[in-house]
């Protein structure tokens, strides 16, 4: 599994047609002859830029493409603040970081009863974090794939997995292979070359 699947869905939805997103980034305008409409080239490129998923945005219009492609990724969640959206009346939560905002390097900052995945090496956001107890499928929202540093603040151990089907999806989850666990209180700054970008789903036990 890698980032690429998350890359071809952007790419799919370009060659499918136009996208409409929410906000003045993306915008189409009608000639003065009454010509078809014309989309700005530049700000659709960003809009449809996956990179934007996996770093610091730049501006705040930046900031407001990032949360539009999650979404586009993983319909269904809730814009709480400015760089945060919510799953599932705050199941899951994702937060970028802000324009500017400036991070003492490799410091986890997971809340306590909570565990924590990062997309960039030492805690670099953006950060997904979840607390509830039980197996969960990362995909559901759009989070698969994307795990390369992760903080557990929870008094029990997390496990991270990789979905095999063995190309059959009628498999399911069976042929799903542990990757790593973590355990209570516990930080990885990096998760190795091994398992960067592979997790697909997590499991906290105990709780």
């Amino acid at each position: 599994m890698s980032k690429s699947r998350i890359i071809a869905g952007l790419l799919a939805g370009c060659v499918a047609g136009a996208v409409t997103l929410t906000g003045p980034s993306v915008h189409a305008t009608t000639s003065s002859t009454g010509g078809a409409d014309h989309t700005d080239s530049s700000t659709t490129s960003m809009a449809d830029d996956p990179s934007l998923l996996h770093r610091q945005a730049r501006s705040d219009a930046e900031l407001r493409q990032q949360v539009a492609l999650q979404l586009r990724i993983a319909p269904g969640g809730v814009q709480t603040s400015r760089n945060e959206i919510s799953y599932g009346n705050g199941t899951f939560v994702v937060t970028y970081a802000l324009p500017g905002q400036v991070t003492a390097a490799a410091v986890a900052d997971c809340p306590s009863g909570w565990y924590c995945f990062y997309d960039g090496k030492s805690f670099g956001y953006p950060r997904g974090k979840l607390s509830s107890c039980g197996w969960q499928d990362l995909a559901n929202w759009g989070w698969n794939d994307r795990t390369t540093s992760v903080h557990n603040n929870t008094r029990w151990q997390v496990a991270y997995y990789e979905h095999d089907d063995l190309g059959n999806p009628a498999y399911g989850h069976q042929y799903d292979y542990s990757l790593w666990s973590s355990g209570p209180y516990s930080t990885w700054s990096y998760v190795g070359d091994r398992n960067n970008n592979r997790a697909d789903h997590t499991e906290l036990f105990s709780c």
